[in-house]
């Protein structure tokens, strides 16, 4: 591949965009060349489903990533197989095509070679499909609330089985014939020749199951998958995909069904039957006026089971989703002179922060750590939009102790709540996020549309040179923030 520009105005600013397509994740970052022209690396590009009119923002976005960087886009990074990460590929896509891209990363979860990640794979999408069927049946039982609940995550996968997978593999195959990088935490860091005095230190996800399938942090764990589905999890997954291999008619029947067929009597049956005419339905018709009324029978409705059994499935939908944002590549970028650090963790969840804390590097005669590259941080780009548990405390936010620390959230908090996800951001973690970087915090959703509307995101306590310092550094769009590192 022929070199460009190979060196580096270290003294020329860094600069982030983050799009505001909505909630999902877009940002270019641009690292200027003593030449004049710039290094141009994209980190994601989608929006979650259920976005109105989805074409039109992701269009916008992509066409501005064109412009912005004449067509050439030197760097791809896909975190992660999620659709609010990598739909603007499908979505865009003839846009994308005019696109030329001269390298993709991705995390080791995407080498076909792997085969713990093949392993990763293959449950995903065995539980995906299953979870799929789950959001169906679940409707037809009239447990809506319950599908919905399922669905908003299902989501993450896009609108059909195989769709997110698809616009991953587009991203992996834009440099075809080459291969993507496969990046490996504690790896020596990356160094690129076209890019000197820059540094990337891959810190995520984590070679280790357990914590891939570790999402909460702290004693609640509640949402934590271990080897994989078991339990009444492993029952729901089996009487699921009991389904895709029954035949036709019965079809629907097997797939409801926990049990094998010959412990089971069909629902148009037991109607039929006094028994459970009496003991699981509802109260009898009432006898015409003209006749003796007849015994009613209280409702028995309560002692039915029909869709309990697969009340496992939102767990482990929540599941299914922690365990994929686990598997984002996390990227450390070190600016060499300043030792500056612009962290990238996708979507990570607990596991895969904590795994950061024992990683270290041998830098010519210098140790790096996992905590070190934290402590430097100045820019932070705030994990899966501010959840609840994406964000570790003492092993995280709290060691990110440099007093220019600035982050941004790509949220959007109306949208996240017609999906059901009330508290995205936390509002615990936004207030301490504006604790530490002194209110230098940017969200997709912020009533700003100009650079002057930023005066309204000044806290009190800040003073107005300070603020002016900060917000002269930062360009306002409708769709996007800039900001000079």
């Amino acid at each position: 591949m022929p070199k460009k520009n190979t060196t580096t105005n270290a003294t020329a600013p860094i600069s982030v965009r983050m799009y505001r397509q909505g909630l999902g994740d877009c940002f270019l970052i641009r690292f200027p060349r003593a030449t004049g022209d710039a290094f141009n690396m994209v980190i994601d590009c989608g929006v979650v489903l259920g976005t109105p009119d989805p074409q039109t923002p992701m269009h916008k976005v992509v066409t501005d990533l064109s412009t912005v960087t004449k067509g050439t886009i030197d760097l791809l990074v896909a975190t992660h197989e999620h659709w609010d990460h990598v739909s603007g590929f499908n979505q865009a896509k003839e846009l994308f095509d005019a696109i030329t891209v001269r390298n993709v990363w991705v995390a080791w979860t995407e080498d076909p070679t792997d085969a713990l990640a093949n392993q990763l794979r293959t449950e995903r999408q065995t539980t995906e499909e299953a979870l799929r069927m789950a959001v169906h049946h679940l409707a037809l039982s009239g447990d809506t609330d319950k599908a919905q609940d399922v669905n908003s995550l299902v989501s993450f996968f896009g609108a059909a089985a195989g769709t997110t997978a698809d616009a991953m593999t587009y991203a992996k195959e834009k440099v075809k014939p080459e291969k993507p990088r496969y990046c490996e935490p504690g790896k020596p860091p990356i160094e690129l020749e076209e890019l000197p005095g820059i540094r990337f230190y891959v810190l995520g996800p984590p070679k280790d199951e357990k914590l891939i399938k570790k999402s909460n942090p702290g004693q609640n764990e509640a949402y934590g998958l271990d080897a994989g589905p078991n339990g009444s999890q492993a029952m729901l997954v089996a009487g699921l995909m009991r389904a895709s291999a029954a035949p036709d008619d019965t079809e629907e029947q097997s797939a409801m069904n926990p049990f094998d067929n010959e412990y089971c009597i069909s629902m148009d049956r037991a109607a039929q039957l006094p028994f459970f005419q009496q003991h699981y339905f509802s109260d009898p018709a009432p006898e015409p006026a003209a006749k003796k009324p007849a015994k009613v029978t209280p409702d028995q409705t309560w002692r039915r089971i029909d869709s309990d059994w697969m009340g496992a499935s939102e767990t482990m939908a929540l599941q299914l989703d922690s365990a994929t944002n686990n598997t984002s590549l996390v990227l450390a970028i070190e600016i060499v002179a300043s030792g500056d650090v612009l962290l990238f963790p996708g979507d990570a969840q607990a596991g895969n922060w904590l795994s950061w804390q024992t990683l270290t590097w041998k830098v010519n005669d210098k140790t790096v750590t996992g905590p070190d590259l934290l402590a430097r941080t100045t820019f932070y780009k705030v994990g899966h939009h501010g959840s609840h548990n994406a964000t570790l405390k003492a092993k995280g936010l709290e060691l990110m102790v440099n007093d220019a620390l600035v982050a941004m959230i790509p949220v959007d908090h109306d949208m996240a709540v017609k999906k059901r996800w009330g508290r995205m951001p936390l509002p615990e973690l936004v207030d301490r996020i504006k604790e530490k970087t002194h209110g230098r915090m940017l969200k997709v959703d912020d009533d700003v549309k100009a650079k002057e509307d930023l005066a309204k995101l000044k806290p009190a306590g800040v003073s107005a040179a300070d603020w002016q310092a900060f917000t002269d550094r930062v360009a306002v769009t409708d769709l996007y923030y800039e900001i000079t590192v």
